[in-house]
Formats: structure tokens, C-alpha cells, sequence
């Protein structure tokens, strides 16, 4: 269905096949929207974030061709299939060591152990952040989704809007010391394109591909671990099953994608009068594009609200987008994720959630998983 929702001024896509051509057709529904935030920003909150250098827009999501293109083409060099398959294992390295953190535990937060850390840890190094300042861009990189996709209140504003300006500030100046300090790292492969060709790529573009990947790379890929766990533990027979049989590991990743997405929503703007789902739309308007609904559409899914290991059409949903903007990273969050599972099934093939616990999730609408997630290492 699509229908207009005057509370969020949007119109609501929900069906497969509609959300899905609204992500191919780049021409008609453009990504400019798809950074903005949901309020407005306070005089105070803007003119901390324009004197830091943040700027909504534009960045690749909310940029269309030829533009987007021009950012798109050097921040794929961070996922070519060899740089990827490289990181297999110092991802695997990093797993065991969180893990053995909370070895001889009966009881830990798989959120605050993993899911959170691994992502941080892996886009980071990617990027050649050195490991000391980690702390401080993991908790940067954890306010953007309030200010993006949120809706704080004008002091919270403010200090979100302060935490932005100081991590686009040391985005900036990490560039500059990767300038005189190569690494073997993105933002050196990066400056070595800006060193071809100065108009091609210039030192702020460079510095807003790492602001879109830091968090892209870090948030969607935490709270996708943490749904997959979630969603295995809830059925006991589940985990069971996968630590029986670990063919099953890559299928359980897809259909919690397509069950229980970690970016449930995403925006568009209309650049012309157009008909998506039967429902005429004008230049301008505003679309949400409801991923989560989608992945369980009835008409693309059988038995579309059922959670199932064995479903044979799992990786047919619309989690990392469609087209033009299709997840750069989506192969490194897949790794990612196949590894903790991995590395958690052989340590803890009884492993259980911990009864009694409420689940809390950021408020916001882009970006979803448990905040906290406790685990209890053989309760049964």
C-alpha cells in the first residue's frame, strides 16, 4: 500500500514491489531526503554544526548522479571483494578476543561485548583510525542516529549537535594526518585519487565518504548481529538447530534481514509528478520507503510473519536497498556477522536470553536493534 501520513508528512510505502521500485527508478524518486532530519533544527543546535563543518547534505546517500557517482566510485575501494576477504581474519581475531573478555561469565550484555565493539573496531581500522581514539569515535558515531532520525528536544540539540561538530572535525583531521602519514588504510587510498586529480576528489569530500561509511559500517551492522541473536534465541530449537547443523548460518543471517531489518525505513523525495502503488504522487513529495514491511510482504514471501531457517528465498529482500544505492558495505556486514555467529555458536552451543529482560531500542526511525542484550552462557 502507499498513503500519505499527515503526522510525519510523508507517504508511507509498504509493499515489495512498490519500495522496491522506488530504489531503482533514481531518476524519478531522488535520495535527497534521505539525511534530513525529521524536526528542525534550533538556532543554537545549527550554528554549532555549521561552525564544526556539518552539513546534512550532501553526502553519498542524499546525493543523485552525476554526483553521487564521483563519491561512490572511490569509497568502493574500501569493499573490494580482496580488501573484504583480507579482513576475515583480523575480524575473526577481534571476535575471540571480545569474547574471551567475558570467559568463565555465566551472564553478559552481547550488545556492550560484541555487537557494538566488533563493527567499531573493523570500520575504523579500515579507515586507519588509530586504536586510542576508537572510545572516542564509537561514541560519536552512536549520537548521529538521534540528530538524522530522531526527535530530540532543543537541549539534547545541542549536545548532539556538539558531539557532530567535534566528530567532523577530527574526520577533517585525520585527513590531514594521513596526508603527511600514510597508512594502509581507506583515507590513504583515498588521498591517493585526490593526488591524481585535486578536482576529482578534494580533502572535505574525502572527509565526508568517512563520515557516511563510520557510521553506516558501525551502527547497521551492530544492531544487525544483536536482531540475529535475538531472533535465533527466542526459539531455543533455533540455536540448537544452527549449532547442529552451521550450514545454516548464512540463511539465518538473510532471513533476519528480511524478518527483522536493522534499517526498517528509508527516504525519498519525488523530482516530478508520478503513480507508485496506484497512488498518484506531485513533484516533491516526500516518501518513506518501509523496508520492514516489505520483508514481510505476503505477496513476495509465503508465510511472510513466520521466522524460518530454511526458507528458500531468504536473501530476496530489500535490507541493503536496491540500484543505484545498494549498500557499498553489504558484504563486509555479512561477514561480520557470519563470523560472531560462528565464533559464538562454538563457545556457547546452549546459549539462552536471560529471562525477564525488556528490550529498549534508540528512538528513531532508520535504525533498529536492542540496546541490550543479555545472554546467559548455559541455562540450559
Amino acid at each position: 500500500a502507499v498513503f500519505y501520513a499527515p503526522s510525519l508528512d510523508y507517504y508511507v510505502v509498504t509493499r515489495f514491489a512498490d519500495v522496491e521500485a522506488a530504489f531503482r527508478d533514481n531518476t524519478t524518486f531522488s535520495a535527497a531526503t534521505a539525511q534530513l532530519p525529521l524536526v528542525a533544527i534550533v538556532p543554537e543546535a545549527q550554528g554549532i554544526l555549521l561552525a564544526g563543518g556539518h552539513k546534512p547534505q550532501p553526502s553519498m546517500v542524499s546525493l543523485d548522479e552525476p554526483e553521487h557517482a564521483r563519491l561512490r566510485g572511490p569509497a568502493a575501494k574500501a569493499f573490494t571483494p580482496k580488501r573484504v576477504t583480507e579482513m576475515a581474519g583480523p575480524i575473526r581475531e577481534t571476535t575471540r578476543e571480545l569474547l574471551a573478555s567475558v570467559a568463565g561469565e555465566d551472564r553478559f550484555d552481547l550488545v556492550a561485548t560484541l555487537t557494538f565493539p566488533l563493527p567499531a573496531r573493523t570500520i575504523f581500522t579500515l579507515m586507519g583510525v588509530p586504536p586510542e581514539d576508537v572510545p572516542r569515535l564509537k561514541q560519536w558515531a552512536g549520537v548521529r542516529a538521534g540528530l538524522g532520525w530522531g526527535r530530540p528536544a532543543p537541549e539534547e540539540q545541542v549536545e548532539l549537535a556538539t558531539s557532530m561538530a567535534a566528530y567532523r572535525g577530527y574526520l577533517r583531521e585525520l585527513v590531514t594526518l594521513k596526508a603527511t602519514h600514510p597508512g594502509d588504510d581507506l583515507t590513504t587510498d583515498l588521498l591517493a585519487i585526490h593526488a591524481d586529480d585535486p578536482d576529482q576528489l578534494r580533502h572535505e569530500e574525502i572527509a565526508s565518504i568517512l563520515f557516511s561509511l563510520s557510521f553506516a559500517g558501525h551502527e547497521t551492522t551492530n544492531n544487525l548481529i544483536a536482531n540475529i541473536v535475538r531472533r535465533l534465541l527466542e526459539d531455543p530449537s533455533r540455536w540448537d538447530e544452527l549449532a547442529a547443523n552451521r550450514s545454516l548460518v548464512a540463511n539465518a543471517i538473510e532471513e533476519t534481514l528480511r524478518y527483522d531489518t536493522s534499517v526498517p525505513m528509508w527516504r525519498r523525495v519525488t523530482t516530478r509528478p508520478t503513480t507508485l502503488g496506484g497512488v498518484d504522487l506531485p513533484a516533491g513529495a516526500k516518501v518513506l520507503l518501509w523496508i520492514a514491511a516489505s520483508g514481510r510482504d505476503p505477496e513476495e514471501f509465503d508465510d511472510a510473519d513466520a521466522f524460518d531457517l530454511h526458507r528458500g528465498r531468504a536473501r530476496h529482500h530489500l535490507a541493503f536497498g536496491k540500484g543505484l544505492h545498494f549498500c557499498l558495505g553489504a558484504n563486509l556486514a555479512r561477514l561480520e556477522a557470519v563470523i560472531a555467529l560462528e565464533e559464538l555458536l562454538e563457545r556457547y552451543p546452549r546459549l539462552a536470553l536471560a529471562p525477564g529482560q525488556d528490550l529498549t531500542f534508540h528512538p528513531n526511525i532508520s535504525f533498529r536493534g536492542p540496546q541490550r542484550l543479555l545472554v546467559d552462557v548455559a541455562a540450559r
